[in-house]
C-alpha cells in the first residue's frame, strides 16, 4: 500500500488546538501537527499537545517577582474524512487544561476549545520512474479552512498573560495555505506555508494574522511485516502580527519564533503513532517579555 506522507501541513493553525491567542505558537495555538501520513485515506484519532511559557519578563528576559509560568495542555478529537479523490477534509476538535504559576498567583482553566475545519484540494499528483529506476513521488496542495468560536472567550485573568490565558478567541477566522511534497523512493521533503487571518471578537479584541512556513525531511524505514518508521526533521518560522484591542495596538503581542523540529511516525497496518518536539532556536515575542519553551505533541490514530 502506497504511503504518502504530506506535512504537518499548513494547517498548523487549523488542527491546532486554538487556545485563544496566536503569539508564536504559544498557548494552546501551537498548531504544528507532524507528518500525516495516508492522506488519501479516512483517519480518526487522539492527539496530545504541550505548550509551556515565561510571561511578564522583566529586562533581557530575567525573572521578576511579576514572572509567571505557564503550561497549556490540549487533548484533540482528530481526522481526515476524504470527501472526493482530490479533496480531504481535515478536523480538530480540543479539549484544553491550562495552568499558571507564580509567586501571587496559582490557577487553572479548563474546557472546549476552537474547533478547526480545513479543505485540501490536491493540484497535482504524479509518479514515475527515474533514469535510475527509482520511484519519484510529487504533488502539491492547496488549503482552505476556518476556525470556529466554539471554546469560551475570557481575559478576566489579569495576572496571566490574558491574551494566552482562555479558552477560544471568540472569532471566526480563515485560513489558507499549501502544501508541497517530494519523495524519491523512501526519502522525502514536505514544504508548507500558510496564513490566519483573524477576526475581530464580540470583545472588540483582534488577534494577530499569523504567518507560517515550516520545511521538513523524513526518511522512511520497513522494520518487518506490515511496519515501518519515519523520523523526520525540519525547521519552522512563524510571525505573528500585533493584537488590536478596540482598534488599538497591543504593545505586548505579536513577534517571531524559529523552531527546530524532530520526531518519528510509526506505522502497523492501520494503527499510525507519532510524537514530534519543537525546540526553539530563535525568538522576539511580545517584545522579549514572553518566553516560548519547548512544545511536544503526540498522537495515536487508525487509518481506513
Amino acid at each position: 500500500m502506497r504511503s504518502i506522507f504530506t506535512t504537518f501541513v499548513f494547517v498548523l493553525f487549523f488542527i491546532p488546538s486554538v487556545k485563544a491567542c496566536d503569539i508564536c505558537g504559544c498557548g494552546n495555538n501551537g498548531n504544528y501537527i507532524g507528518i500525516l501520513p495516508e492522506f488519501q485515506k479516512y483517519i480518526i484519532g487522539l492527539r496530545y499537545r504541550h505548550n509551556a511559557l515565561r510571561s511578564h519578563l522583566g529586562a533581557n528576559g530575567q525573572s521578576t517577582y511579576l514572572t509567571n509560568h505557564e503550561k497549556y495542555t490540549s487533548y484533540e478529537l482528530w481526522g481526515s474524512i476524504r470527501l472526493s479523490k482530490k479533496m480531504n477534509l481535515l478536523f480538530a476538535v480540543p479539549y484544553h487544561y491550562n495552568q499558571q504559576f507564580g509567586e501571587t498567583v496559582k490557577q487553572s482553566i479548563e474546557g472546549i476549545g476552537d474547533i478547526n475545519l480545513v479543505n485540501y484540494y490536491t493540484l497535482f499528483q504524479s509518479n514515475q520512474l527515474t533514469k535510475q529506476n527509482k520511484v519519484f513521488l510529487q504533488s502539491g496542495r492547496a488549503a482552505m479552512g476556518v476556525k470556529l468560536p466554539t471554546g469560551k472567550f475570557d481575559m478576566t485573568n489579569a495576572n496571566s498573560s490574558s491574551q494566552l490565558f482562555t479558552n477560544g478567541t471568540g472569532t471566526l477566522d480563515f485560513i489558507l495555505g499549501a502544501v508541497y511534497e517530494a519523495r524519491l523512493q523512501n526519502t522525502g521533503i514536505n514544504i508548507s506555508t500558510n496564513y490566519k487571518l483573524n477576526t475581530v471578537n464580540s470583545s472588540g479584541y483582534k488577534y494577530g494574522n499569523k504567518f507560517q512556513n515550516s520545511a521538513q525531511m523524513y526518511q522512511k524505514l520497513f522494520v518487518g511485516k506490515g511496519f515501518s518508521v519515519a523520523p523526520n526533521i525540519g525547521l519552522q518560522f512563524e510571525r505573528n502580527s500585533k493584537d488590536q484591542n478596540s482598534g488599538n495596538e497591543v504593545g505586548v503581542s505579536g513577534g517571531d519564533l524559529t523552531t527546530l523540529n524532530f520526531g518519528a511516525e510509526l506505522k502497523f497496518k492501520k494503527i499510525l503513532v507519532g510524537a514530534n518536539l519543537q525546540s526553539p532556536i530563535s525568538q522576539n515575542i511580545a517584545h522579549h517579555q514572553i518566553e516560548a519553551n519547548d512544545r511536544w505533541m503526540m498522537h495515536l490514530s487508525y487509518a481506513f
